[in-house]
């Protein structure tokens, strides 16, 4: 496996999407501020192409697709869970949302002692199916990996 894992190209149509991942050195709060250092070239739409070398959670991306003309993004990121979850969010979407639904309401129903146990067995088999990813191509394995 690659240290730099790409997710590319992708059909940039991201209008409100925000990030959906809390993550360590997290830009969201700095968005505003990124806006003046932005080449001029990108606010009159001549450059259409976003390259993004640790994408993260992904909150200057989704910035930059949202609010100029981006017509290609290349993003990449060493962590291969992160773009797991990023490939599955770009090709499965709404089974993405199934499982986790499905997740969600299986927590919810437990007891707070059950809820407990719930985390360390599901975090134990994250783990053990760790070792047994193939994370160079997407398939349908990577969904309940994302959830």
């Amino acid at each position: 496996m690659s240290t730099n894992t790409q997710l590319s190209p992708l059909d940039i149509r991201p209008k409100q999407v925000k990030p959906f991942l809390k993550w360590a050195g997290g830009k969201s709060q700095l968005l505003g501020q990124f806006d003046k250092y932005y080449p001029v070239e990108l606010k009159q739409g001549q450059i259409d192409r976003y390259v993004e070398p640790f994408v993260g959670g992904g909150a200057v991306f989704f910035h930059v697709a949202h609010k100029y003309n981006i017509k290609a993004a290349y993003l990449y990121d060493i962590n291969p869970e992160l773009i797991v979850v990023l490939k599955t969010v770009q090709k499965a979407p709404f089974k993405l949302i199934e499982q986790l639904d499905e997740i969600s309401n299986k927590y919810k129903n437990l007891s707070r002692d059950a809820r407990k146990g719930f985390f360390y067995e599901t975090r134990a088999e994250y783990n053990v199916h760790r070792h047994q990813m193939d994370y160079e191509f997407y398939s349908e394995e990577w969904i309940p990996r994302a959830v």
